[in-house]
């Protein structure tokens, strides 16, 4: 038995593993290492002290060209680290810079729901948000609003706000918001431009993200009057042009005023708490001049990045421009003897020649743009036996002599908008104290714009202003002229900016998103 157990055993011994041994040779640090690191401290004492001694062992002549293969050597070493980097990283935009624009007009209000002219627009749709917006394509998109529903036979708009909104104080935006702008639009005492878009229209929040606005009657063209910003309802309107405050990409910093109280610039900057992509550009400064000599002059100062509605040539300038809905028009009076004659309208439109010489009195607004194509007008017109003559009036003047119907012809500025309307231009119902001056009627041509004013269809819509506009070429109670262009001069300082497009001036700002002036390298 013992021997068995001593088999066992032995075996269990056997069998167990090893543990795995390190064997270190043992280093004798006083008689190998420290004998090493003595010689090596040596050798580098005397290589330090030959170099310092290397200038006055060398001529003036070697001292130079020791000197050169250094710092070529140096600028060797520079370089390829340097092209490393750039092989393996790419350019891409920065935050940060300050965009400076010259705007040829007057600011006003800085406050979208009195906002009249392009100045005050342009600079408020960077301040402030609409329910929707114009995108990058011309069409409609949700903006303050995720989305919207039509219904009840197109009368009635539904629209849900996003839940991610505040103001630039802080405060977050409501439904109550969107209601209390619409109110005060609707406040004749405050006399804003969209009085007549909102006059009839109630408004409902059933909860702080949702809005209701019934209609009357439908209206088609209803939701391009949901473009308009929205004001907070915390702030009194009447403060909110010295102090802006909105939900747009940027803050409102300051302005500048001259000793007439006319705003001479606006500094804006850049919104961090922005509910949507952030913008590159960190500051925007808007320079409002009175005139175009002054703003090309302006435009040559080394600060200033861009131009609005002005070509200026010129190294390192890019312009762009675009078609806008504006245009003019030569708009007879109907009412007058001498134009109530159709084969004479139809005539004075065509090419033909005038013998005896034809003669005519042209009302114009006393502005340059105006006296302008009104000069074109008359050039051309005489080369037919047309004699032109050019009615200057002020604007008060202007407006008071169209609204009497007290002219033979004028000059008149057309701006539809982005959806077209002609109707109140045209309509019979807006003849008497309405903006129908030359005082057209027809019957098939109201059925067509009524008609185009029920339907929700775009499509459907400019289908039915195309059949109207063929009777009015046909009736000629009006010439039409070639769509104003909007220019925009930038200078290459400026990227991001592949193409400027829109029906209106402010629209130019439509990509101002990929806009930037500083740049970084990245890894890709």
């Amino acid at each position: 038995m013992s021997n068995i157990n001593d088999f066992w055993g032995s075996a269990k011994e056997r069998l167990k593993p090893k543990r795995k041994i390190s064997i270190r040779p043992k280093i004798d640090y006083k008689n190998k290492i420290l004998p090493v690191l003595s010689r090596f401290s040596s050798w580098l004492k005397y290589f330090i002290v030959r170099i310092s001694r290397l200038p006055f062992v060398l001529s003036r002549r070697d001292r130079l060209i020791v000197l050169v293969l250094f710092v070529v050597l140096s600028g060797l070493i520079g370089y390829r680290f340097y092209r490393e980097y750039l092989i393996k990283t790419e350019i891409v935009p920065a935050i940060g810079g300050t965009f400076e624009e010259i705007l040829i007009g007057e600011a006003n209000y800085l406050n979208p729901i009195l906002a009249k002219n392009d100045t005050d627009r342009i600079i408020n749709g960077l301040i402030y948000s609409g329910l929707t917006k114009i995108d990058n394509s011309g069409n409609i998109a949700p903006d303050l609003a995720t989305n919207w529903e039509i219904t009840d036979e197109n009368k009635t708009y539904t629209f849900h706000l996003r839940d991610d909104v505040n103001w630039h104080d802080g405060m977050k935006l409501s439904a109550n918001d969107v209601a209390y702008t619409i109110e005060e639009i609707k406040d004749q005492n405050i006399k804003s431009p969209y009085f007549q878009a909102w006059e009839d229209v109630k408004v409902e929040t059933p909860d702080d993200l949702t809005v209701v606005f019934r209609l009357d009657n439908p209206y088609g063209p209803f939701i391009y009057n949901t473009l308009v910003g929205i004001i907070p309802a915390h702030v009194d309107s009447s403060t909110i042009s010295s102090s802006p405050i909105g939900t747009g990409p940027f803050k409102f910093s300051k302005a500048v005023s001259d000793k007439n109280k006319k705003i001479q610039e606006v500094l804006l900057v850049r919104n961090d708490n922005y509910w949507l992509d952030k913008y590159y550009l960190k500051n925007i400064k808007y320079h409002i001049v009175p005139d175009e000599k002054n703003a090309e002059k302006k435009f040559r100062s080394k600060n200033i990045s861009a131009v609005a509605n002005l070509r200026v040539e010129g190294e390192g300038v890019k312009s762009h421009s675009f078609p806008t809905s504006r245009h003019f028009a030569l708009l007879f009076n109907l009412t007058s003897e001498k134009f109530k004659d159709e084969a004479l309208r139809k005539k004075i439109k065509s090419e033909e020649n005038f013998d005896p010489k034809f003669e005519m009195s042209l009302t114009v607004l006393d502005r340059p743009l105006y006296i302008a194509q009104a000069e074109e007008i008359k050039n051309n017109f005489l080369s037919r036996g047309i004699e032109v003559k050019i009615d200057r009036r002020s604007p008060i003047e202007f407006q008071t002599i169209i609204e009497k119907r007290q002219f033979e012809s004028m000059l008149y500025g057309f701006d539809p908008g982005y959806d077209r309307d002609p109707y109140p231009f045209w309509h019979t119902s807006e003849i008497n104290g309405g903006m129908n001056y030359s005082g057209f009627s027809e019957k098939n041509a109201d059925i067509l714009l009524e008609d185009a004013r029920m339907t929700v269809d775009p499509a459907i819509r400019n289908q039915k202003y195309d059949e109207f506009m063929n009777i009015i070429n046909e009736k000629v109670p009006a010439i039409f002229y070639q769509n104003q262009d909007f220019i925009f001069s930038v200078k290459a300082t400026v990227k991001g900016i592949e193409k400027i497009d829109g029906d209106e001036p402010w629209d130019h700002l439509n990509s101002i998103r990929d806009w930037y002036i500083k740049t970084k390298r990245v890894k890709p």
